[in-house]
């Protein structure tokens, strides 16, 4: 008599962990549609937003927290575990993030010369208070543009000091050192930040810190490196609890700068604890669920979301000295509009310049084919 037959084991297919598939260099859908959607709120925070009143200063405010996720991103997919890796992504970053730099400081000089010959104020250009000392400070430590046209350039600015600091950390083999360093950040965000008159706080005549690569870029990053680390943990977490945190962030935010300014304590309306857990939870939410599903945004909205920020500040110069020239009754209206229109704007010019490159591959394309089949 045979033995009976044993049952066949069902095969159970582990799942990949999200830090092989973030290792292996793969598209997140997800981060690249979210990267898109965060626009209009950076346009709300850089030009404006179209209703006024308390709740349109409210949404201008919370808008802030857009740098924070944009710099959570950068220290995701920058900061990895393999040291090897790590440095090659910090010195392509430092060289595209240089260039980029380079790029929008000249089209900004050349911007504020336009607007103020246009003004007639090409002689502030000469003033004291534009030549002395402080105002190159301002702009060299603290990401504070000095012209009138260019406070997007801060982001790029403050992203470029990173990407060298941390490319210096990495090549001294000092990575060792980057909790003491996020904690230090932290400490010191928060008190030259939204607790600056609560601690009165006071350096070199300074009351307040405002936001740029020591109190964003630096700690924001390292918490994007963090979270890379424990992907794997952050990944059992439903995604719905990340957009109920994301929602008290709002709230957080909300409370935070109500009650400072209600006892006369508000410095800043750039940092705040409630932006921090909004840009976490928004950042997490995209994170924990890559979607490598084919789509247009999912492969290129990363993309858009940068020459959309590029676009922004001309074309909202180029928008009003337009209407003031040719229907000067239509000034008022438009510039309360302007982040609206920019940004539909600026969607279409990134539009443009990204069917412009991919003709220009395409015909490098065909022409490399024709000399092939001609060999």
């Amino acid at each position: 008599m045979n033995e009976p037959q044993e049952m066949n084991e069902s095969i159970v297919t582990e799942t990949p962990k999200l830090s092989e598939f973030y290792d292996g260099n793969n598209r997140a859908g997800s981060v690249e549609r979210i990267k898109f959607w965060l626009m209009p709120f950076v346009f709300f925070a850089l030009l404006g937003f179209p209703i006024t009143g308390v709740f349109g200063k409210y949404v201008v405010a919370l808008s802030n927290f857009t740098g924070l996720a944009f710099f959570l991103f950068c220290g995701f997919f920058t900061l990895t575990p393999d040291p090897a890796k790590c440095l090659w992504k910090l010195t392509r970053a430092v060289k595209r993030t240089g260039l980029l730099l380079l790029i929008l400081f000249v089209s900004y000089i050349l911007l504020n010369l336009a607007y103020l010959a246009y003004i007639g104020a090409l002689k502030s250009l000469l003033s004291p208070e534009l030549l002395r000392w402080r105002t190159l400070f301002n702009f060299l430590v603290l990401n504070l543009w000095p012209l009138p046209m260019g406070s997007a350039f801060w982001f790029v600015q403050s992203l470029f000091y990173a990407y060298v600091f941390f490319f210096l950390v990495e090549k001294l083999k000092l990575s060792k050192l980057y909790l003491p360093i996020l904690v230090v950040a932290i400490v010191f965000m928060l008190l030259s930040g939204e607790f600056a008159k609560i601690v009165h706080f006071s350096i070199l005549g300074y009351r307040y810190i405002p936001g740029g690569f020591l109190t964003k870029a630096l700690p924001f990053m390292l918490i994007g490196m963090l979270i890379r680390k424990y992907i794997d943990k952050l990944s059992r977490v439903p995604q719905f609890v990340f957009l109920i945190t994301f929602a008290v962030g709002i709230l957080f935010a909300v409370g935070e700068l109500f009650l400072l300014d209600r006892f006369g304590l508000l410095a800043t309306t750039g940092n705040t604890i409630g932006y921090a857990i909004m840009a976490i939870s928004i950042c997490c939410f995209a994170f924990v669920d890559p979607d490598i599903g084919d789509s247009f945004l999912g492969s290129h909205g990363g993309n858009y979301a940068r020459r959309m920020y590029a676009c922004c500040q001309p074309v909202a110069l180029l928008l009003w000295m337009g209407f003031r020239i040719i229907h000067p009754d239509l000034l008022e209206t438009v510039t309360q509009l302007q982040s609206v229109i920019c940004f539909a704007l600026c969607l279409a010019l990134a539009f443009l310049l990204g069917w412009t490159k991919f003709s220009i591959a395409f015909r490098k394309g065909d022409i490399e084919i024709e000399e092939n089949e001609k060999n």
